[in-house]
């Protein structure tokens, strides 16, 4: 049986769209086997930005760090945990990032679902396709990961949704942003989010994308198993075992040991 050892992408309520408690998280991954959890929340802002309903409230975030690090001690001879954020490439927050790593938290990782435009967030599939296209998604992840803060990226297919085929310019746009991941040396993920929201037809999820990931053994990316846990119950091999049947129809190798703290 196929399996992974380490989760680093976890959510908690705080965010708006999750459910159960920290605690349970933790027990669920104890009971799948897993050896190391990462708490990745949608990352919660400083003030004045936030952003309700999908991530956390500014005066969430010690709490937050409090719950997740009690449960480090609590359980740490059963497992090892560490916390850190989902995080967008803001530019106007880089040094808010800078600092939370610093001295508040392990890790980031890099789940671009959103852009800051005149003082507001735009969400890129909700754009008009000839202004922001696939190329302007593309465009802000190579950005974020050039900035060296980000320990992989999530569902790098998430740009997908929203248009209507993979066409020419969504395959140009999937081989500049592996490329640019070979070249930076950055894992991707393969996120089982997606699969929980839409039935796997053969090719099509709302993602994973089964065109995308028929790309990627073209370039030398490390591909990441991750489960994107909004629930307690979305920890276990079940959800595993989808993941890697993905893969395998793709013809894509999943590093079952990865480690984002490996050097």
């Amino acid at each position: 049986m196929k399996t992974i050892k380490n989760n680093f992408h976890t959510h908690t309520k705080r965010c708006g769209h999750a459910r159960g408690e920290d605690e349970e998280y933790v027990l669920a991954a104890i009971s799948c086997g897993l050896k190391r959890l990462g708490f990745s929340d949608h990352i919660i802002l400083c003030e004045p930005y936030s952003q309700p309903g999908i991530r956390g409230n500014p005066s969430l975030l010690q709490d937050y760090l409090d719950s997740i690090n009690y449960l480090k001690e609590k359980y740490k001879d059963q497992i090892e945990i560490f916390v850190g954020f989902e995080a967008e490439y803001f530019p106007v927050l880089m040094d808010y990032y800078k600092d939370l790593l610093k001295n508040k938290i392990d890790y980031l990782i890099l789940g671009q679902h959103c852009y800051r435009k005149d003082d507001q967030f735009h969400w890129y599939r909700w754009e008009n396709l000839e202004e922001r296209g696939y190329d302007k998604y593309v465009d802000d992840v190579i950005e974020g990961l050039k900035t060296g803060l980000f320990k992989y990226l999530c569902h790098p297919d998430l740009f997908l949704l929203g248009f209507p085929e993979f066409n020419e310019e969504a395959e140009r746009e999937s081989r500049r942003l592996l490329k640019a991941c070979e070249e930076l040396n950055i894992p991707i993920e393969l996120n089982l989010c997606g699969m929980r929201r839409r039935t796997y037809d053969g090719h099509h999820f709302s993602y994973p994308s089964y065109d995308f990931f028929k790309l990627v053994k073209e370039y030398n990316v490390k591909v990441v198993l991750a489960i994107d846990a909004h629930d307690p119950f979305n920890i276990c091999q079940e959800e595993i075992d989808k993941g890697f049947k993905f893969a395998e129809d793709c013809g894509v190798i999943i590093d079952e040991n990865y480690d984002i703290f490996d050097k």
